[in-house]
């Protein structure tokens, strides 16, 4: 009886020293985020004076089932697009962070907001990828990496578009530069 608390007290203390063997190094962000930094023309970051407003946009296509007279089920295909608002009315940016969709193409609509006029313009920008599916480890969940192979925008607003890295995973850092015409202000 004497042994009995001395052989429990080396079991825990083995079970405290060597915990087991699957131990979890997932990455703490396992998201990727395409990152835009807002530049003036001539590269230099500067932060809006409008609010602006975000909404993604993907296309799906969703299986819809008629029913026919004789109780029996027909599918067909319907193109669908999805939206959600990402950034409602942020006001004074100066970069953002958004989510690609697991299609191979996403399109983001940018709504300007000023305070001279109720609404001043929206620009789309459309981003072709290819989706890279990365698995760090079999406890982590997996993450899916991304290839931008083309972009689009239209310019109503924002001047133009360039890719500064077509790699997009889960650290950050940034992807693209928006270029928006800003008149020098008598400082």
């Amino acid at each position: 009886m004497r042994k009995l608390p001395v052989i429990l007290g080396l079991l825990l203390l083995l079970c405290v020293f060597f915990p087991a063997c699957e131990v979890e190094n997932c990455p703490p962000n396992s998201m990727s985020y395409a990152y835009f930094s807002l530049v003036d023309q001539n590269g230099r970051s500067f932060s809006t004076s409008d609010t602006i407003t975000i909404v993604g946009q993907t296309h799906a296509n969703i299986v819809v089932y008629d029913t026919l007279t004789d109780g029996s089920l027909r599918p067909r295909t319907v193109d669908s697009l999805i939206s959600d608002t990402l950034v409602n009315r942020e006001a004074g940016a100066k970069s953002f962070e958004l989510p690609l969709s697991y299609n191979t193409s996403t399109q983001f609509v940018f709504s300007y907001h000023s305070l001279e006029r109720m609404f001043a313009g929206r620009d789309t920008i459309s981003i072709t990828h290819r989706n890279i599916p990365y698995f760090f480890n079999l406890d982590c969940s997996s993450m899916m990496f991304y290839e931008v192979t083309g972009v689009t925008s239209t310019h109503h607003r924002l001047d133009s578009l360039t890719i500064t890295n077509p790699n997009i995973d889960n650290n950050e850092k940034e992807n693209f530069k928006i270029y928006f015409t800003v008149i020098a202000s008598d400082e």
